[in-house]
């Protein structure tokens, strides 16, 4: 058996014990069990801006904040520009005729292909070589 718990829950960035961190994760199933996927109820009901459970080092790790989290920085796109901002906050533009794309009945997945084979790559678009064995 392992010294070290398979549950973990931290507070405002902080663990806890593996003893608080275990009292934590049965209170939430326990109340997961009654109300499934409320996450936010739970939160409230303890006081606690968000709860959100996830996955970290192999252990399920319930991360919990009492406060606002800051606010995530943007991504940095290469050579570290920043994205330009619009000007007055404008949202982008729309699609011509602002219609969504069309969408398939019932959100179904494309047929199969006969022979169920996969379509042949494309020529010449990459400029990598192919793999495989080199020509000559």
């Amino acid at each position: 058996m392992s010294d070290r718990s398979n549950l973990a829950a931290s507070i405002d960035g902080a663990p806890l014990a593996d003893e608080e961190a275990r009292d934590l994760w049965t209170r939430f199933s326990r109340y997961m069990d009654e109300h499934r996927g409320d996450t936010a109820g739970f939160a409230r009901e303890n006081g606690y801006v968000s709860v959100t459970p996830t996955f970290e080092r192999g252990r399920a790790l319930l991360v919990v904040r009492t406060t606002e989290a800051p606010p995530e920085k943007p991504a940095q796109r290469p050579g570290g520009e920043k994205p330009a901002q619009r000007p007055g906050g404008e949202k982008p533009a729309q699609r011509p005729g602002g219609e969504k794309p069309a969408q398939r009945p019932g959100g179904e997945k494309p047929a199969p292909r006969p022979g169920g084979e996969k379509p042949a790559p494309r020529r010449g678009g990459s400029g990598k070589p192919a793999r495989g064995r080199r020509r000559r």
